[in-house]
């Protein structure tokens, strides 16, 4: 995981995925479900990358589109903020870089992050899960927490029998 500066992590809950994000959407924390509810991408480091460049988005994300309107939004809100600025911009223009639809979101429609929102996706192992995801902004940092909803949440124990794999 990735943490340019060194701030106390938040805490996180145990049995719901969950991850703490920078102003340039690295990771500084996960707990265990959300890193094995994310196996299927490459490198679990960069939120902006999985959803933009990684191939498994465009399985794994039942509404891909949602989640690009997020990663914008969320880029744009952290560039407002003095001491995420930078970080955001960073990413913003790596992003820019190498995925055209990002160049095109970001130059066009201006959004918001929701704080709270539905997040769908297809888990190879255990298939289509939705949650109901709620976003906290603390300190540079955000918090992702999401609550499954049925059947998800009985699925959701089965995250803890796979194997994770390092970010």
């Amino acid at each position: 995981m990735h943490a340019p500066n060194a701030r106390p992590a938040l805490p996180l809950p145990e049995h719901e995925p969950a991850v703490v994000l920078d102003g340039g959407l690295f990771v500084v924390d996960a707990n265990r479900r959300w890193r094995t509810l994310h196996l299927p991408f490459a490198d679990r480091s960069d939120l902006g990358t999985m959803v933009f460049s990684d191939p498994a988005a465009a399985s794994f994300f039942l509404d891909r589109r949602h989640e690009e309107h997020d990663v914008v939004a969320a880029l744009l809100d952290a560039s407002e903020v003095e001491h995420t600025r930078e970080a955001a911009q960073a990413t913003a223009d790596r992003l820019r870089e190498h995925s055209p639809r990002f160049e095109a979101l970001w130059g066009g429609l201006r959004v918001r992050q929701r704080l709270l929102d539905t997040y769908a996706v297809r888990h190879p192992d255990l298939g289509d899960l939705t949650f109901d995801r709620r976003t906290v902004r603390h300190d540079g940092l955000t918090l992702r927490v999401a609550t499954p909803r049925r059947p998800a949440s009985l699925l959701l124990p089965l995250l803890d029998h796979l194997a994770d794999r390092p970010p």
